[in-house]
């Protein structure tokens, strides 16, 4: 990686179960297990990979999934997202940082353009930042960043309880990936649910 090292990644607060109460967890986990292993790994990535998890931390970029955006703001949600990839670069985890996502109809800015605004007012450099524009899916996220991406290591940063689903694509997609989950903050289990029915 060039003019950086390798530390030990931080750490964030461990995150709370991917539905609060434990005991809600019963019915999704049956659910999944009927659908089979990639429906269970949805509910099971967010415990066993939580935020904060040491990561290898020697990726050649650090790619933000996209989230809204609203009138080129990020949203609480793609905020924390960047955030998390800011962290990561700061502490030498990657060199470069790709944000990804399109614009919905009528938006006049992109995800891509409003996370890469955000993290240049935070000082990140121009020359360590790109953005991708087109997208409006994860597989898109991933497949139309393909040309903006430098090196063979990656760290994918997104929603913890998106994380298994992006692992995934990015696997099928023959990346090198590893991701770094971001602690999902509300509304837990219709996020969950929504993953099962895109699966």
């Amino acid at each position: 990686m060039l003019g950086r090292s390798s530390p030990a990644c931080p750490r964030a607060e461990r995150p709370r179960g991917p539905f609060g109460a434990r005991a809600l967890l019963v019915i999704p986990f049956a659910f999944a297990l009927l659908l089979g292993s990639d429906a269970l790994g949805i509910l099971v990535y967010p415990l066993v990979r939580p935020e904060g998890a040491p990561l290898a931390c020697r990726a050649d970029t650090l790619l933000v999934m996209g989230a809204a955006q609203y009138h080129g703001v990020p949203s609480p949600a793609f905020a924390r997202r960047l955030d998390r990839a800011l962290e990561l670069y700061e502490a030498g985890c990657g060199s470069r940082i790709v944000v990804t996502g399109g614009k919905q109809p009528g938006d006049v800015y992109t995800e891509g353009d409003s996370g890469l605004r955000y993290l240049r007012a935070r000082g990140v450099p121009l020359a360590a930042l790109a953005s991708e524009t087109r997208s409006t899916t994860s597989f898109e996220n991933l497949a139309f960043s393909r040309d903006l991406l430098r090196g063979e290591r990656l760290v994918i940063v997104t929603d913890d309880v998106h994380a298994y689903r992006t692992r995934w694509l990015a696997r099928r997609l023959g990346y090198r990936a590893e991701v770094a989950p971001v602690a999902t903050g509300v509304r837990r289990a219709a996020y969950a649910r929504r993953e099962l029915v895109i699966l």
